[in-house]
């Protein structure tokens, strides 16, 4: 007598592991300004404080853990799933300023050389997701589905403003030579929350074994911030910065 089949179902609980890449999704640091109110500067690139800008962004490898219950109704599978991942995505913003002067003033000369730095930087050192999963079986042991739901990760921001500036003069009252420096800098790590979405398909290989292929694109929100000097509280820097992820993964999944 040939032995009954029976369909392989996704009902259960289950937990595994992941990986894959992270990278950033439309991010950008946006207005980064410098104040000095004593002396009234407000420093920007499109006032033409700054002579260069750029943005750039570095993906990072990601992984982590999930764990998650299924309950198939027929060819229809809904289920939940919670994970936590390590992702090491970076934003960073560069303005800088170099000014040099050569040039004779009355009986002297003078040769002066100014450079300025404004870095401020965001990066997404982990996230994790809590979503629900609805899901369709097309074959036997293949899941095709869609989900989407909450987010929440921790963004590090940092802001770092720094100038040098050095030279000297010679003639009419004597020679001189200069050579100083400055700035001021500062961070933060919070928790940030947002939502993700995306799709994925998972095959079971065994009875207990499966293995999934995924697609997230994580939205951890905007924030500004501000960056204040400790020696000088009216000199400051500001920005703005976002929290965006397109994450390609696979996993392995035991179900219980």
């Amino acid at each position: 007598m040939a032995p009954i089949y029976v369909p392989f179902s996704w009902t259960g609980f289950y937990a595994g592991v992941n990986a894959g890449y992270g990278w950033n999704g439309a991010d950008k640091i946006k207005d980064p300004t410098y104040y000095d109110t004593e002396h009234e500067y407000v420093g920007t690139f499109a006032n033409g404080w700054f002579s260069g800008q750029r943005n750039s962004k570095r993906g990072s490898f990601t992984g982590g853990a999930q764990f998650g219950y299924n309950q198939q109704f027929g060819q229809f599978v809904v289920g939940i799933e919670a994970d936590f991942n390590y992702l090491g995505q970076k934003t960073k913003y560069l303005a800088d300023d170099i000014t040099d002067i050569y040039e004779p003033i009355g009986d002297q000369n003078y040769n002066y050389h100014l450079r300025e730095y404004l870095t401020p930087e965001s990066k997404t050192e982990w996230f994790g997701t809590i979503r629900p999963r609805f899901g369709f079986t097309p074959v036997d042991r293949l899941l095709v589905y869609a989900t989407g739901g909450l987010a929440y990760g921790q963004v590090k921001s940092s802001g770092n403003y720094n100038w040098h500036e050095y030279g000297y003069w010679w003639g009419g009252g004597g020679n001189a030579d200069f050579d100083r420096s400055g700035g001021f800098s500062g961070s933060k790590s919070q928790v940030r929350w947002g939502w993700t979405i995306g799709a994925g398909a998972e095959y079971a290989i065994t009875d207990h074994n499966t293995i999934k292929a995924e697609y997230l694109y994580v939205d951890l929100g905007k924030k500004n911030h501000v960056v204040v000097n400790p020696e000088d509280p009216g000199e400051f820097m500001t920005w703005k910065d976002s929290s965006r992820a397109h994450i390609v993964r696979v996993g392995l999944n035991y179900k219980f």
